[in-house]
């Protein structure tokens, strides 16, 4: 099954508590977000750095 990363809102879930982040099956993230126990969490790709300047001597 696929995972589906969620953030825990005011409850206590397989031991996480609010504000952490875990990974959990499709059907069980739908499940604890429709009953309102967590909150699905968009990933973004991490920003690209620009290049390094080099400095000249």
């Amino acid at each position: 099954m696929a995972k589906t990363k969620i953030e825990v809102l005011n409850a206590v879930i397989d031991g996480h508590k609010q504000g952490e982040q875990l990974d959990v099956d499709a059907k069980s993230a739908k499940h604890l977000i429709a009953i309102g126990y967590a909150k699905e969490v968009e990933e973004k790709p991490a920003p690209k750095k620009p290049p390094a300047k080099k400095k000249d001597k």
